[in-house]
């Protein structure tokens, strides 16, 4: 019963994210002047949220003959628990304010909900491990790093800047995420950040090279490219040295891409 109570405070906090992000889209074509002060208040629940979890669930008793807590680290997991929450979030509310479809928006907005209550969930599973993240918590992270990197790259395409400016935010916008997977997988070192460097000037390249194209086929082609990048990361942090696990990573970008240029 425990668990249920619990997993409806999380669909709680999800609902009331989820509603406010869709006014915050309803305003923004309305438009009503104070559209901000929703998309605050979806950032402060998710603070909040966060708060909530780490003082709950994030201790427990080293032994059951102890009463004293052992608890996480809250700087070792504040990147990954709050920040990259919050960077989806605020890529989504920045996509919703330039973004003219309102049925796009809600889509959107339901999609990053649902992914949003399943890192509530995860990440409310992993305080039981005091020294790791769990595996299937680093996927969700995953996840929220490509989706934030598409409605970024969305957004910039849609500002109209020139080309140049335009690789240049996106290289950015790129190297804070692959260093946020880095650090949600602990392989902090100057190889892993000379890595990232040259890993996001290669998306920044791929998505430049596109730019003669159309607004949706842009940041199709970016995250597919930022897609492939992680995925290789995550097959050489997972230990694997099988050719073939390497292989199927560009099979499906290969494949993706030409469904992508045949729409």
């Amino acid at each position: 019963m425990k668990k249920l109570i619990d997993y409806k405070i999380e669909l709680v906090y999800t609902v009331l994210i989820v509603a406010l992000t869709i006014y915050f889209a309803y305003s923004t074509h309305v438009p009503n002047p104070n559209y901000l002060m929703s998309g605050f208040l979806g950032g402060l629940l998710i603070v909040t949220w966060f708060i909530r979890a780490f003082a709950l669930y994030s201790g427990r008793k080293i032994s059951q003959y102890s009463e004293v807590i052992q608890r996480i680290s809250i700087k070792e997991r504040f990147f990954a628990y709050l920040i990259l929450p919050m960077m989806l979030y605020i890529s989504l509310l920045l996509y919703v304010y330039f973004n003219t479809s309102f049925v796009m928006d809600v889509v959107l907005t339901v999609i990053s909900g649902l992914l949003l209550f399943i890192l509530f969930l995860n990440v409310k599973s992993s305080f039981s491990k005091v020294y790791t993240i769990a595996r299937q918590t680093r996927a969700v992270f995953d996840f929220i790093c490509i989706s934030s990197f598409y409605l970024l790259i969305s957004v910039i395409i849609r500002l109209g800047t020139s080309i140049w400016l335009s690789i240049l935010i996106i290289a950015v916008v790129s190297l804070i995420l692959f260093w946020s997977d880095i650090k949600v997988h602990r392989k902090e070192s100057m190889t892993a950040f000379l890595i990232s460097i040259v890993s996001c000037l290669f998306v920044a390249m791929i998505s430049g090279g596109f730019f003669n194209t159309n607004i949706f086929v842009v940041p199709a082609v970016g995250t597919l490219a930022f897609y492939l990048v992680l995925s290789i990361w995550n097959i050489r942090f997972a230990g694997k040295t099988k050719f073939v696990d390497y292989l199927l990573p560009f099979l499906y970008s290969i494949l993706a891409l030409i469904l992508i240029l045949k729409i």
